[in-house]
């Protein structure tokens, strides 16, 4: 029976979810551990799958802790293209209420109610969100009233049920775009991690498309960052070749490698779930598979498997998109990307500085990389078939 989710899903049944036994443990026993709550960063590139252990963890602690998993890149404000400060208190708060109603604490919605109506929020109005009382924020005091209400719901939570609950755990995803809150990150990062020190049953689990090298990760728990030493780190790593051929096997037993074709298939996938789900989905079934007909199946399939980041590539600027052109042929150092366009090393920063936010290229000792190697495939094939790079969609 094959048993291979898509590279999209985000999250699997029992059944679909594979390995990660090491990650889980740790994990668990961090969440699960009495007498303190520890902040913890779960790290790793994208697509190798983060959203789904932290989701199967959820799951599997959701009986015994209020647990709330909140992913940033909904919140409305960024999807506007602009993320505020308010915006992501909104959004936390309506994800706690969405799990006050999952856990049927309904009790609280009018102590809330109550709440707000005797404080001093100065709120214009305070909307009925399916029995969820709403505050509508209207002025940058309201906002600091709220944020501390919003942050401290958290630990009156546990202080309510906790006959109902052992703690409360909140599994804050796609922690990066806080990037785009840009001068005033530092200020909300400072005030988040006051807000948490002094919340004895709420544990925080960060979670992002960022690794244990990436320059916000010492922004955030750097011996200098918010929260430095303070901050626990977990980074999730690709399946090695062993783990990826057992996978094949267990869940995917149609499929038929010769040694070169597997070899070719790991190369092709780096061992990342995303891509190792999605291209044995589209790789045919009951018929060997050897090293060139890997190749071709992966040529064959590379839109299919690249189809995210083609969307983030149309929505690059010509000179972003220039620049990872540059770099196809090997890592270089800013003044050789700028000599070979033509441009002064100084314009670079903020395209280089946004590429390196949105994951599509890498510093490592002072010279620039391509950090996704599906799309530098594509690329390469594009100009291949093409002779010019798509800088330009119709």
């Amino acid at each position: 029976m094959e048993d291979i989710a898509w590279g999209t899903d985000a999250e699997l049944t029992d059944q679909q979810f594979y390995n990660r036994e090491q990650e889980i443990t740790v994990l668990k026993s961090l969440l699960e551990s009495e007498g303190s709550s520890p902040t913890i960063m779960v790290t790793g590139i994208r697509g190798i799958g983060k959203t789904v252990l932290l989701k199967k963890i959820r799951k599997e602690l959701k009986d015994n802790y209020f647990t709330c998993y909140i992913d940033l890149s909904t919140t409305s404000s960024y999807q506007m293209g602009e993320l505020t400060e308010l915006g992501i208190m909104e959004h936390l708060y309506e994800s706690f209420m969405e799990e006050y109603q999952d856990k049927k604490f309904f009790s609280t919605f009018k102590k809330l109610s109550k709440y707000f109506k005797t404080k001093d929020f100065g709120l214009g109005d305070i909307l009925d969100a399916g029995g969820v009382p709403l505050p509508v924020v209207k002025t940058s005091d309201n906002y600091k009233k709220l944020s501390s209400f919003v942050l401290d719901l958290p630990q009156v939570i546990y202080e309510e049920h906790k006959d109902q609950i052992n703690g409360t755990i909140l599994f804050i995803d796609e922690f990066q775009v806080l990037k785009d809150l840009g001068e005033k990150l530092d200020a909300f990062l400072w005030f988040l991690r006051s807000v948490i020190q002094s919340q004895k049953n709420v544990t925080y689990v960060f979670s992002g498309s960022i690794t244990s090298s990436d320059s916000f990760i010492s922004k955030i728990a750097g011996s200098e960052g918010a929260f430095g030493g303070r901050m626990l780190n977990v980074e999730i790593h690709s399946f090695n070749k062993d783990t990826v051929s057992d996978y094949l096997k267990e869940k995917s037993p149609s499929l038929i490698f010769d040694e070169s074709g597997f070899e070719r298939f790991y190369n092709c996938t780096k061992g990342i779930p995303f891509y190792v789900n999605t291209f044995a989905k589209l790789l045919e079934k009951d018929t060997t598979l050897n090293e060139e007909k890997v190749k071709d199946e992966f040529q064959r399939t590379l839109p299919y498997l690249a189809i995210h980041l083609i969307n983030q590539w149309s929505r690059l600027t010509l000179q972003e998109q220039e620049i990872i052109t540059r770099l196809l042929n090997g890592p270089l150092r800013r003044k050789d990307i700028s000599g070979k366009m033509g441009v002064t090393s100084g314009s670079l920063s903020k395209p280089l500085n946004k590429l390196q936010d949105i994951e599509l290229i890498k510093l490592k000792e002072h010279h620039y990389g391509i950090s996704e190697p599906i799309l530098e495939a594509w690329l390469k094939k594009e100009y291949s078939e093409k002779k010019v790079y798509p800088f330009r969609s119709i």
